[in-house]
């Protein structure tokens, strides 16, 4: 009798441009502009979004989005079509981007483009699934009329495309310039000591550095990745979440709290590299 459910890869990839949720003075949503998702079977799905604003709160000019998910050779492919090949020998490869371009917050902090690159491949020998980063960039951030120029450590993630890999480079020890990529779990700026994994799960930060190109703001602080604004809140850039199966990278978040309260991302994406059945 022919296997009903056999072992496969299900896919899983997605990209998000521009959310926010102003909690006060009053209630006001904006739905996610652009945003593509896959089914478990793969395939393709994009969106493009034109210029959109939500009163004085987010405005940006041009988002896109885009998950592609299918097998490495499209021959083998159709070979599983056919029981000629299995459906979990097949390698595969999952690409998620999203990219927006010309936002700006409550008038006050202006990213020109910011976008995010991620790009799985299927699990080999019940490996870890590698996760590479491609194309990640924060350009033209600006607080006021201050410049921020922020370098992003995305050869450290090419180099560290697993959890496994990411556990013993930092084992090993990490060279200082990297030293405060990886989150300590008690939410403090200062690196981890140990390896600051929770429930299979390690928070990190792909921004290498931040700095000021030209004079600094006169109140706003730097911390890490984060940028504190009186009077407006705090950005969090490139935050992103690892498992032994995922990574998801949020290149921009917001967490307004001033006169305004609320949260707003931009340009975030996940995937991973599932197969189920595990093992085999």
């Amino acid at each position: 009798m022919d296997n009903l459910h056999p072992r496969r890869h299900v896919f899983h990839g997605h990209a998000s441009g521009v959310a926010a949720h102003i909690r006060r003075p009053e209630a006001r949503l904006l739905p996610v502009q652009g945003c593509s998702t896959l089914p478990v079977t793969g395939g393709l799905a994009e969106s493009n979004v034109g210029p959109q604003t939500l009163d004085k709160w987010v405005s940006f000019d041009a988002v896109s989005t885009s998950a592609h998910g299918d097998y490495v050779d499209a021959a083998a492919g159709v070979a599983t079509t056919r029981g000629e090949a299995a459906f979990d020998a097949v390698p595969i490869e999952t690409r998620v981007k999203s990219e927006v371009r010309g936002l700006a917050i409550l008038g006050r902090v202006h990213v020109a483009r910011a976008a995010v690159g991620l790009i799985s491949q299927s699990a080999v020998d019940n490996q870890e699934p590698a996760i590479r980063l491609e194309g990640n960039v924060l350009e033209g951030v600006r607080i006021d009329d201050s410049r921020l120029a922020i370098t992003l450590a995305e050869d450290f993630y090419q180099e560290c495309d697993t959890k496994d890999k990411l556990a013993r480079r930092h084992a090993a020890g990490l060279a200082p310039r990297h030293a405060g990529l990886l989150l300590p779990l008690d939410g403090n700026t200062a690196a981890a000591t140990g390896f600051p994994e929770a429930k299979g799960t390690v928070k990190c930060t792909i921004v290498q550095e931040i700095r000021w190109d030209g004079a600094p703001h006169p109140t706003a602080t730097i911390h890490g990745h984060v940028v504190k604004v009186p009077n407006f809140g705090k950005i969090y850039f490139g935050e992103m979440f690892i498992t032994g199966e995922s990574r998801r990278l949020t290149m921009v978040r917001f967490q307004l709290g001033s006169d305004d309260g609320g949260e707003v991302t931009a340009a975030e994406g996940e995937t991973n590299g599932t197969i189920w059945p595990p093992g085999g």
